[in-house]
């Protein structure tokens, strides 16, 4: 059994905020001019979320085992839908994927446009803890 939470204890807790500092990566062309992404140093903070906003955007929810059902984007509901479908929904979808990131404030779809009939490109406003940023991402529809 589990003790039930107390809120009458003695002593007072302090909640501290722990660094955001990741492993930082570049993307770079080999010899054959295939990109392949290396480590490159530590980042924090703004470049911290950048990174981990194009992992979010970019890993189906609920596919990879490794990562917890809350964490990516339900791309899915996108696929073979219209551009007009996905006008109407990549605003929530992405936010409902960015704000599991407590350093992430606000998201704000800024434009689309369609790449082909086959994709489509998102750009957002992003706020967060550390400043403001923007970002584009190309979804697949077929």
């Amino acid at each position: 059994m589990i003790a039930p939470l107390r809120d009458d204890l003695a002593f007072p807790v302090e909640i501290i905020k722990q660094p955001s500092l990741v492993y930082g990566y570049i993307t770079v062309a080999d010899d054959s001019g295939e990109n392949k992404s290396r480590i490159n140093g530590y980042i924090d903070e703004l470049d911290a979320v950048r990174q981990a906003v194009f992992h979010i955007v970019y890993t189906e929810r609920g596919y990879y085992q490794i990562y917890d059902l809350d964490y990516g984007i339900e791309a899915k509901q996108l696929i073979n839908k219209s551009y007009n479908y996905f006008r109407i929904r990549i605003e929530q979808i992405v936010q409902d994927a960015l704000y599991q990131d407590d350093r992430i404030t606000d998201v704000r779809l800024i434009n689309t446009e369609q790449i082909d009939h086959k994709s489509a490109r998102a750009f957002f406003g992003i706020q967060t803890i550390y400043g403001n940023m923007q970002e584009h991402f190309d979804i697949p529809l077929l």
